[in-house]
């Protein structure tokens, strides 16, 4: 009866593992990784209002109150700093004025601190295009709606700028909700005067609150992570008083024209997929050149999993920043 079990289990990691690699043409552990993500209902709170309404109930005290910190052990030298009265991890700070500079602003559904995933993966980021790093633990929902985090990273800008940085040297970069976050700010510098930074790297973003493009429905099915209706509630939440068609919280209705280069990430199991896509034909209907990076049957956030495909993904970056 052991060996019975042990023979079909075999042969089931064996099959799993060649549709992964010959079938879908990713990792297997990208595989496993979508497998641990559906087996934790990672979706859940995204699927409905009410769900989205019970997590952020049951987060938001931890949000409110001071950030308690990591447990990641980072490889670069890391210290935190208060910024605007909001705790900022700095990572790799040389103190060299010709350093890339990256402002990270994590992903989490404008509700959630950044998962250990993410220190990781500005370590590494950190590391493979030898730049300083600085993810805040910007303010959240239901606290606080978009104008305390634009707020935040202006300081932040500002504060690089007149350490005499040069902006060429300055990459915005965020994933899902942050990914929205770092094209709505660009968006804003620009209503500002103030220069734009080289790059603005877009990880799975949330580029249309409204989530009316016809085809969403349809990748919410295969989607493993995120969900419209709750998603729709709590982008509504850290909106305030704007429409959700506002650019200042759904960034594909503001103009494009004048931002430093655009790179976006999205895997092709997402609900955000169609509107990525949306966002790459209208900069090329435009003439504006940008990097569009697929990943195919790949999940929400993808880059940020510890799987060979995040490797590959920094690996581009390098040599888009550089």
């Amino acid at each position: 009866m052991l060996k019975r079990i042990v023979s079909i289990a075999s042969v089931s990691v064996i099959a799993s593992y060649l549709y992964a690699k010959l079938i879908e043409k990713r990792s297997y552990k990208s595989f496993l990784y979508e497998i641990m993500i559906r087996a934790t209902k990672m979706k859940q709170p995204f699927e409905k209002k009410v769900n989205a309404q019970k997590a952020l109930e049951f987060v938001k005290a931890q949000t409110q109150g001071e950030y308690e910190g990591t447990n990641y052990h980072f490889d670069n030298a890391v210290y935190t700093k208060k910024i605007h009265n909001v705790t900022n991890y700095i990572v790799n700070d040389k103190e060299d004025r010709q350093q890339k500079v990256v402002i990270y602003i994590h992903g989490g559904a404008w509700f959630q601190d950044p998962l250990p995933y993410h220190f990781e993966y500005i370590d590494m980021l950190a590391t493979a295009i030898d730049a300083k790093v600085i993810m805040p633990i910007y303010p959240k929902i239901p606290h606080a709606t978009y104008k305390e985090t634009f707020e935040l990273l202006e300081v932040i800008y500002r504060r690089e700028l007149e350490q005499k940085v040069s902006s060429e040297r300055v990459v915005i970069m965020g994933d899902s909700a942050g990914g929205q976050i770092a094209l709505s700010f660009a968006q804003y510098l620009k209503t500002v005067n103030m220069s734009q930074p080289s790059d603005i790297v877009m990880i799975s973003p949330v580029l249309d609150g409204t989530f009316s493009h016809p085809e969403v429905y349809n990748y919410e099915k295969v989607d493993p992570m995120l969900g419209i209706e709750g998603s729709k509630y709590l982008i509504s939440l850290w909106a305030g008083e704007l429409s959700l068609t506002d650019w200042r919280v759904s960034p594909i209705y503001g103009a494009f024209n004048g931002l430093g280069k655009m790179t976006i990430s999205i895997g092709t199991k997402e609900t955000l997929y169609p509107d990525a896509v949306k966002l790459s034909q209208a900069l090329n209907a435009q003439g504006i050149d940008h990097n569009f990076i697929p990943g195919y049957q790949l999940f929400h956030i993808h880059p940020i999993f510890p799987i060979p495909e995040r490797k590959k993904f920094i690996n581009k970056l390098k040599k888009i920043i550089d």
